[in-house]
């Protein structure tokens, strides 16, 4: 009886325009594409924007992370994004109920959490190899150079965020800077593979598939003939 005094109601002060249920029923879930209030209004343009402007943020950028900055001044904030842009980042202060909706819609909704207070995020796309190739110098790039910029700033807290298509903690990020870098791990891979098959198994991964599919089943049985 209560719902259909308030579809009635919204009805009426809406006009033309269709119940809230009927005109969000086809766009649950499906983000920006939702175009209604649960009140039966549109979203103001400003809020459309940077929801859209979010769900790029989160899916287009290869490093994202989570920080809360505490009683930071304007010209602390212009000097940090200053350093986060030398290490290949850019830095966002972000709108929380915006920002939570469109981290809800994506596949790294469980970083909702952490955002509470204060929140910007840095976003970064500098590639592994680039990362790797700068990691020693002056002014370091990607996860290395963002956190020697966050570390150095005591009113900044890194809390957390995703890198590539994982979420990661802030452990985890200090074990992915300290490790070696990509092309390091490639070399030492193939060395090991290497060595545990005499180079056969490295030539057997430069075949076609078919080859190398025939070449692994003969492997195999080798290894399952007893010896003489």
């Amino acid at each position: 009886m209560l719902a259909s005094v308030r579809d009635a109601s919204a009805t009426q002060v809406t006009g033309a325009k269709a119940s809230p249920k009927a005109a969000n029923a086809g766009a649950s879930g499906s983000g920006p594409a939702k175009k209604l209030t649960l009140y039966g209004k549109d979203f103001h343009p400003r809020k459309v924007f940077l929801h859209n402007a979010y769900t790029d943020l989160l899916n287009k950028n290869r490093v994202l992370l989570i920080c809360q900055h505490n009683n930071m001044s304007v010209p602390e904030l212009i000097q940090l994004r200053t350093n986060l842009k030398a290490a290949g980042a850019d830095m966002t202060v972000v709108r929380l109920g915006i920002f939570s909706a469109a981290l809800r819609e994506t596949r790294y909704a469980n970083l909702a959490p952490l955002v509470s207070g204060p929140t910007s995020v840095i976003s970064c796309n500098i590639s592994p190899e680039e990362e790797e190739e700068m990691a020693f110098s002056k002014q370091p790039v990607g996860l290395k150079g963002i956190r020697q910029v966050v570390e150095k700033n005591n009113k900044m807290i890194l809390l957390g965020g995703k890198v590539d298509d994982s979420l990661v903690s802030v452990a985890d990020m200090a074990k992915l800077v300290d490790m070696p870098g990509i092309k390091t791990l490639r070399s030492q891979v193939a060395g090991l593979l290497s060595q545990a098959a005499g180079g056969r198994l490295v030539q057997l991964l430069s075949m076609n598939p078919t080859l190398l599919v025939m070449n692994l089943d003969a492997h195999i049985k080798s290894q399952q003939e007893p010896e003489a």
